[in-house]
């Protein structure tokens, strides 16, 4: 089938096309508005789209950028990544792949091939050491969340993850709580090791352990298989470090008959986009999710335009948000 290019759009139209190109890319002012009418209803009859990746070769200074995250279906990158295109400039290229630790050093091959010029990684790394002589030969630059807070990179967008888990533990203490649950899961990335570290400490500066530490799969799944778990432990209130994990964990609970709050108070973590609208309203340790995308496109931007800049670093509170699957002890529990 022939594909229809811009010489088939100025043949209907009867012009140069040379003035397709200037028209369809918004600088025909110098043509007649019959000219423009003609050769925007050639393109639309014709169904002609513009190649996008021979119109980039031609741009002087456009980049390409590459983000890897672990999925799309978590609503935490996903946010991230809808900041990081409304915020990029018209001379930016985003190319985002969903990655596995399996799959992670041939996803890190394919953006390469395809010419990105740096990349964010919203993910853990395996094989740093592999990986940052790999990127390092080609002269290509990359920036980390801090899922990699030990890696050697040379820019790193953080959140006080340590203070999070805190104020998850101070708000249950400050219901009445002490039988506490904590759910975290199978495999704990560096900034999760913070946000545990933060809640423990300050459990302990009230004399009070965890009642029952439960690990899980990182989703709504995994927290739905420990709900039996949970209540055998006879908690009164959990702390699930992941929201996904906690919608799972409302969902069992209900199923069992298992009141929230009334029965146990539940927290989780992220702020994502459906903690308000689950029944009950969850209540949550947000992240500053638009301002981390930003500032994480904004900083490779900035290494890729002045290599030689010293190390950058973005660092970001977090804030307890209260809503309605926690309250106060009661005095019959």
């Amino acid at each position: 089938m022939h594909k229809i290019s811009i010489k088939d759009v100025a043949k209907k139209a009867n012009v140069s096309i040379t003035a397709v190109s200037q028209i369809l890319n918004n600088k025909g002012d110098r043509f007649s508005a019959e000219t423009i009418k003609k050769v925007l209803q050639a393109r639309d009859e014709l169904g002609y789209v513009p190649n996008s990746a021979a119109r980039n070769l031609k741009v002087r200074h456009s980049r390409l950028i590459g983000i890897i995250v672990p999925s799309f279906r978590m609503p935490f990158f996903a946010d991230i990544i809808q900041s990081m295109q409304d915020n990029a400039p018209e001379d930016v290229n985003l190319v985002f792949i969903g990655s596995t630790a399996d799959n992670l050093q041939s996803s890190i091959y394919s953006l390469v091939e395809r010419g990105v010029q740096a990349l964010i990684f919203g993910r853990p790394i395996p094989n740093r050491d592999v990986v940052n002589a790999f990127l390092k030969k080609r002269h290509i630059p990359y920036l980390v969340l801090d899922q990699n807070a030990d890696i050697n990179a040379q820019d790193m967008v953080q959140t006080n993850e340590f203070t999070g888990g805190s104020l998850a533990a101070s708000h249950l203490l400050s219901l009445g709580h002490r039988d506490i649950a904590l759910i975290l899961p199978n495999d704990l990335t560096d900034n999760m090791r913070q946000r545990r570290a933060g809640f423990l400490d300050t459990l302990s500066a009230a004399n009070v352990t965890p009642i029952s530490v439960i690990s899980a799969a990182l989703s709504k799944h995994g927290g739905l298989a420990v709900v039996h778990q949970l209540i055998q432990s006879q908690a009164t209130a959990a702390f699930i470090l992941n929201d996904e994990m906690a919608i799972g964990v409302l969902r069992g609970l209900t199923w069992q008959n298992v009141k929230v709050p009334e029965d146990i108070s539940i927290v989780g973590y992220d702020d994502t986009d459906y903690a308000e609208f689950v029944v009950p309203s969850l209540t949550t340790i947000a992240q500053p999710v638009a301002e981390i995308g930003q500032s994480a496109l904004n900083m490779i931007l900035q290494r890729l335009a002045h290599p030689n800049l010293p190390y950058q670093t973005a660092f970001f509170d977090v804030k307890l948000v209260i809503r309605e699957s926690t309250a106060q002890l009661s005095t019959d529990q």
